[in-house]
C-alpha cells in the first residue's frame, strides 16, 4: 500500500453517513471475526476495526489495493503473494506489505463506485479460513455493500426531501395571500404566516381544526364533489366563540389530487379591501397621467384641458404658469402622455431645489475629470436622459441668469456640450417649463432673459387657483374622500353641510395640495361616519374663527347636482351614441355599467342633451 495522507476536502457519500458505514464494519467484524476497513471514492478510510479503527481519516494511494479495486468497479480477491498479484504490481508497498489474502467489495450508489468494503488476512491461518470461505464472505461482503448504498440512497432522498420541504415552506410564507390546506374531510393541515396574519390566529391553533370552524359557509362537500377550481370566490371569517363576522375575502379554492381522487384543497385568500385599495392605486395610476384623468368640470379647467389635447401631439415648447399646488406637474405629465413621445422618458427637475453650482452638471452632465470629485468616466444630464421623451424644468423662474444663456441655446441648436466636455451632445426633447412666478415683471428687474421667455412661452397655459373655480371643490373633496377611506381602510361617506359651506368660502393659498392635505388629516381623526368640523385643521377652523361671517351663504351644490352637472357637460362633449357614452364615462373616470346607472338615477334624458 502507498504511503498515508490527509484525508481529501471533497465530502463523499459514505463520510456524510460515516457513523452508519462505522456500524458496518463492526457487524462485519464481528460475524466473520477478520479486519474490516470501508474506504471511500476518495481511498479515505471512512470507518474500520482492529488496526484500521486508528487509520480512520486517512487517504491511500489512488495504486493501492482499494485505489485499483475503485478503478475497475468489481470484486477483487487477493489470493497470492502481493509481489506477484497484478493488482499489487504498481504498489510502492508491495514488498513491505503485511497482508497475505483479501476479499473487496464495491459499493455502488446510482451506477457509482463509492468505495468499498474489504476484509484482510494477516497469517497463513487467516490467509486458509478466508480462502476456504471465499465464496461465503463474498457473497456477505456483496449483500452488506448493497445494504450500505441502500441506506445512503435513502438518507439522501430524506435529505433533498428535506431541502425540497423547506424551500416550499419558503415560497408559502413568502406569498402575501393566506394559504390554508386541508384534507379529504375539511381538517386543516397546513397554514402560512398571511395567513396567520389575515385570520390573528397561530398554526398551532388552526391545525387539526375543522374548516368550517374559521369559514362556516365553506361548503367542504360541494367542492370536493365537482373537483374543479373556484376562482374569486367570496369567504367570511368567524371566530369560533363570539361566530361575529371578523372580515370578507376573496378566495380561490385548489383541489389537490393524487391520481384521479381529490385527497384534498388548497384555499389561497385576500381580504377585500386590500384588494380594494390596491385596485384604487391602480385605477389612480391609470388615470392620473391623462388629461381625462385630470379631476375638474369647471368650465376654465374644461377648455384648458381642451387646448392642451390639442397641442400634445405637437413638438412646440409649453410654459405652464400658475399657483403653488394646482398641479402643474401633473398636467406636463399628462401632455407628455398624450403626445407621441409618451414611450420616452419623462424627465423632471426643480431648478429652485438644485444649488446653483450642481445645477449645470444635473441638466447638461459632465466628462471624466471635469472638476474635482467628479465620477470616473462622466455623467450625463438630465437633457441627454431625457433624449427621445420630454424634460420638465419646474420652476423655472428660479434658474440662474448664466444657465438661461446655456439653455437658450439648447432651445435654438438642440445641442449642448458637457461641463469640461468639447463635443457636442445632439438631443431629441421637448421641452415643458412651470414657474408660480410672474416671468415678464422679472424681466422687467433684469431677473430673466425676455429672448428665454419668448422661446419658452410658445404655447403658454394658466392653471387657475383652486379659489378661482369653486366648481370643481366639492368634486375633488370626495375624490380624496374615496382616495383616503381606501388607503386607511376608512368607511367615511361624507362632509356635512357646514364642512362643505367652509371648504367653499376657505381662500386655499396652497390650492388642490393643500385640500388633499386637509381631507387626508379629517379622515385619520375622523371617528364617526361623516366628517364635521370638528375634525378639520386647526388652520381651516381658526381661519372662520377670525372670518365669522363667510359661512353664511347659500349652501353649496350636492354631489348629486356635481355629478348630473358633469354628466350633462359629458353627454355635450362627447355625443350619444354608444361609443360616444363610453368615451363620456373613462371622461369622468367612470365604468360604463356606473355611467348608465347613474344617467338613470339623475333622469338624465340624453336624447335632449
Amino acid at each position: 500500500m502507498l504511503e498515508l495522507s490527509k484525508s481529501s476536502s471533497v465530502m463523499s457519500e459514505l463520510k456524510l453517513n460515516q457513523a452508519y458505514v462505522q456500524q458496518i464494519a463492526e457487524v462485519i467484524a464481528a460475524v466473520i471475526e477478520f479486519e474490516v476497513v470501508i474506504i471511500d471514492s476518495n481511498t479515505e478510510v471512512i470507518a474500520g476495526t482492529g488496526k484500521y479503527q486508528s487509520e480512520i481519516g486517512f487517504v491511500y494511494g489512488k495504486e493501492s489495493i482499494s485505489g485499483q479495486m475503485i478503478k475497475n468497479g468489481s470484486n477483487s480477491i487477493l489470493d497470492d503473494d502481493p509481489s506477484k498479484h497484478d493488482i499489487c504490481k504498481n504498489c510502492d508497498q508491495k514488498i513491505h506489505c503485511r497482508i497475505k489474502a483479501a476479499i473487496l467489495s464495491p459499493i455502488i450508489l446510482h451506477d457509482k463506485v463509492i468505495g468499498n468494503i474489504s476484509i484482510f488476512a494477516f497469517d497463513v491461518a487467516e490467509k486458509k479460513q478466508l480462502l476456504a470461505n471465499q465464496r461465503k464472505y463474498e457473497d456477505f461482503l456483496t449483500k452488506l455493500a448493497a445494504l450500505t448504498s441502500s441506506k445512503i440512497d435513502v438518507n439522501e432522498m430524506n435529505s433533498r426531501l428535506a431541502i425540497m420541504a423547506n424551500q416550499f415552506s419558503a415560497v408559502i410564507n413568502s406569498i402575501i395571500e393566506g394559504i390554508i390546506a386541508i384534507n379529504h374531510g375539511g381538517y386543516i393541515t397546513h397554514i402560512n404566516k398571511s395567513a396567520e396574519k389575515l385570520l390573528s390566529i397561530t398554526t398551532r391553533q388552526m391545525n387539526g381544526r375543522h374548516i368550517n370552524d374559521i369559514f362556516p359557509e365553506f361548503s367542504v362537500p360541494k367542492v370536493l364533489k365537482f373537483g374543479q377550481q373556484y376562482v374569486e370566490q367570496e369567504i367570511k371569517y368567524f371566530t369560533k366563540d363570539t361566530k361575529d363576522e371578523q372580515c370578507h375575502f376573496i378566495s380561490t379554492i385548489t383541489p389537490i389530487k393524487k391520481d384521479l381522487e381529490i385527497v384534498g384543497l388548497v384555499i389561497s385568500f385576500r381580504s377585500i379591501g386590500e384588494m380594494r385599495k390596491l385596485a384604487g392605486r391602480l385605477i389612480r395610476e391609470e388615470r392620473k397621467y391623462s388629461l381625462d384623468g385630470i379631476l375638474g368640470t369647471s368650465k376654465a379647467m374644461t377648455a384648458l384641458k381642451q387646448k392642451m389635447q390639442l397641442v400634445a401631439a405637437t413638438d412646440s415648447t409649453i410654459l405652464i404658469t400658475g399657483e403653488s399646488g394646482t398641479g402643474k406637474e401633473l398636467f406636463a405629465r399628462a401632455i407628455h402622455e398624450e403626445s407621441h413621445r409618451k414611450n420616452g422618458p419623462f424627465v423632471a427637475i426643480n431648478c429652485g431645489a438644485i444649488p446653483e453650482n450642481l445645477l449645470e452638471s444635473e441638466l447638461f452632465g459632465y466628462e471624466e475629470g471635469a472638476f474635482t470629485g467628479a465620477s470616473r468616466g462622466g455623467k450625463p444630464g438630465k437633457f441627454e436622459l431625457a433624449n427621445g421623451g420630454t424634460i420638465f424644468l419646474d420652476e423655472i423662474g428660479d434658474m440662474p441668469m448664466h444657465l438661461q444663456v446655456k439653455l437658450l441655446r439648447v432651445l435654438q441648436e438642440v445641442k449642448f456640450e458637457r461641463i469640461g466636455g468639447v463635443k457636442p451632445v445632439w438631443v431629441d426633447v421637448r421641452i415643458i417649463a412651470a414657474t408660480n412666478r410672474n416671468l415678464e415683471e422679472m424681466i422687467e428687474e433684469k431677473l430673466f432673459r425676455s429672448d428665454l421667455f419668448y422661446r419658452l412661452s410658445v404655447i403658454p397655459f394658466y392653471i387657475p387657483p383652486l379659489r378661482e373655480r369653486k366648481e370643481d371643490l366639492i368634486l375633488l373633496l370626495h375624490h380624496f374622500l374615496d382616495k383616503y377611506n381606501l388607503i386607511l381602510g376608512k368607511q367615511i361617506t361624507g362632509f356635512t353641510q357646514e364642512v362643505q359651506r367652509k371648504m367653499l368660502a376657505y381662500p386655499w393659498l396652497g390650492n388642490v395640495r393643500e385640500l388633499e392635505n386637509a381631507v387626508e388629516y379629517a379622515v385619520n381623526i375622523a371617528t364617526k361616519n361623516v366628517i364635521d368640523s370638528s375634525f378639520l385643521s386647526s388652520r381651516v377652523n381658526d381661519y372662520f374663527k377670525h372670518n365669522p361671517g363667510l359661512t353664511t351663504g347659500e349652501a353649496p351644490p350636492t354631489l348629486a347636482e356635481l355629478e348630473k352637472s358633469a354628466i350633462e357637460a359629458a353627454l355635450k362633449k362627447f355625443g350619444n351614441t354608444r361609443q360616444a357614452k363610453e368615451k363620456a364615462a373613462e371622461s369622468l373616470g367612470m365604468s360604463r355599467s356606473t355611467f348608465y346607472r347613474k344617467i338613470k338615477n339623475l333622469g338624465l334624458s340624453t336624447k335632449a342633451l
